[in-house]
């Protein structure tokens, strides 16, 4: 599984990296447009909001991986090894939980934006929609990784992802 594991982790930082390049240029090109050029765009903010949605949420599957999530280290540090690890496997249980509600709900979500289109780009909304199921699939085989393999042979590093 760590091929795969490895595999998706590199697809998924290159989106986000993607998708975060695009996302900032959107807004450069539009804030130029708009106040040197006194031109508004009509697309830019909708190509900025579709890939700032990619980005937040597979961003947070990257941190779920990562263990980089907000957490106490003060209460994991005065506690012992196998409180420590009832800790680590309660916290990964509620992110498969959250990760699992995502996938549920936006999936519902989804299919409601379904006909829906951008107003400018006309990109269908589901494409940005989707992006909550998508991630939540991914927050609930990380948290399921975590929980299987609670300590890695090496610690994960940002060469790792990219």
């Amino acid at each position: 599984m760590s091929v795969i594991e490895r595999i998706l982790t590199k697809l998924i930082a290159a989106l986000t990296t993607i998708g975060g390049i695009v996302f900032v240029c959107s807004l450069v090109v539009g804030v130029f447009y708009r106040y040197v050029l006194h031109n508004a765009l009509t697309w830019s903010d909708e190509v900025a909001m579709l890939c700032f949605t990619w980005v937040v949420f597979l961003g947070a599957a990257l941190l779920i991986r990562e263990k980089g999530h907000v957490r106490i280290e003060l209460i994991e540090s005065v506690l012992p090894d196998s409180l420590n690890w009832a800790l680590h496997l309660l916290i990964q249980l509620l992110i498969f939980i959250v990760g699992f509600c995502m996938v549920w709900f936006g999936w519902d979500y989804t299919q409601l934006t379904v006909g829906q289109t951008a107003p400018a780009t006309r990109y269908p909304i589901w494409v940005r929609s989707l992006s909550v199921p998508v991630s939540g699939i991914l927050f609930c085989v990380y948290s399921l990784l975590n929980i299987f393999q609670p300590v890695r042979k090496k610690e994960i590093t940002e060469v790792d992802i990219i």
